[in-house]
């Protein structure tokens, strides 16, 4: 059921741009963008495509999509001019629901990131890359810490390629950043990467901290 309340909810914006936007090139153009920007979504709820921040893109899906309908509606009356009749039917009771989503997400958008972006949380398994050609894995691990600093990570245990001392290779896939935020626009969380080396084994580890 949720699963059905969420598909319907996610095509609100993309509903009510066809019901209201006049049949001009530019209701092709934000039809089309707003497709893509759904399949998106889909394609990473289906694990098709992994993100490291997945729900940072669910929580930027509506505010974009929303922001492309006003836009899209006030080129469309630039364009066409004002429309002369009042939206009846479908298109008024999905205009309903299109304003009461934009309302929602401005006020729930903010405190939804505030909750979901203030722990530590484990890093995306995309952020701890595929070892180069010539690693060999050991063994994986994830924990997290505790306290008012915690912080989540994976781990990776390697060994290097034949002949290549071990501080030299550990060398090799230490990164040019060290830390960068984990997200794009809400989550400013410090996604770090340390390599290190314990004996002959290389220690790679990326770690998620909580937010401020």
């Amino acid at each position: 059921m949720w699963a059905v309340v969420g598909v319907l909810f996610a095509l609100v914006p993309l509903l009510h741009w066809l019901l209201r936007a006049r049949p001009t090139p530019l209701r092709a153009t934000v039809a089309a963008a707003l497709v893509l920007w759904l399949a998106l979504v889909l394609v990473v709820a289906l694990d098709l495509l992994q993100l490291r921040s997945e729900t940072e893109l669910y929580l930027l899906y509506t505010p974009f999509a929303e922001l492309a309908v006003l836009a899209g509606l006030r080129l469309d009356r630039r364009i066409a001019g004002p429309r002369a009749e009042r939206p009846r039917g479908w298109s008024r009771a999905v205009g309903i629901a299109f304003h009461t989503q934009l309302a929602l997400v401005l006020t729930a958008t903010p405190l939804l990131a505030l909750a979901f972006f203030h722990e530590a949380d484990l890093p995306a398994a995309r952020a701890l890359p595929e070892p180069p050609p010539g690693y060999t894995i050991l063994g994986t691990g994830q924990d997290c810490g505790n306290g008012s600093g915690a912080t989540c990570w994976r781990t990776r245990y390697l060994t290097g390629p034949a002949g290549v001392p071990t501080a030299e290779a550990a060398d090799r896939l230490r990164p040019r950043r060290r830390c960068e935020a984990n997200g794009w626009l809400l989550d400013r969380r410090e996604l770090c990467t340390e390599v290190s080396t314990d004996g002959a084994t290389i220690v790679y580890r990326v770690l998620l901290g909580a937010g401020l």
